[in-house]
């Protein structure tokens, strides 16, 4: 996601938010904007890699990989009695 055009956006945030992304600027010797972007970063690809784990659940379900509900209710028992 590497781009050197770049674009000006803006959002309101609540003030607890924006003392914490100055804050951690500071503590990290940063600018807003490289906190800013990171956080963004880190979400997107976080719900990429969510994605991704839903599309494979959906496949193993199509590919018959499920464990029936009777299966997990004996698993689960099986647990608490070891516990």
């Amino acid at each position: 996601m590497s781009s050197h055009t770049k674009q000006t956006i803006s959002a309101q945030i609540p003030i607890e938010l924006a003392h914490a992304v100055e804050k951690l600027a500071i503590e990290l010797d940063r600018s807003k904007s490289w906190i800013i972007k990171e956080a963004l970063l880190s979400m997107l690809a976080e719900r990429e890699r969510r994605h991704q784990s839903v599309l494979a659940g959906l496949a193993d379900v199509d590919a018959g990989r499920v464990v029936s509900h009777s299966d997990m209710i004996d698993f689960t028992n099986r647990l608490k009695k070891s516990c």
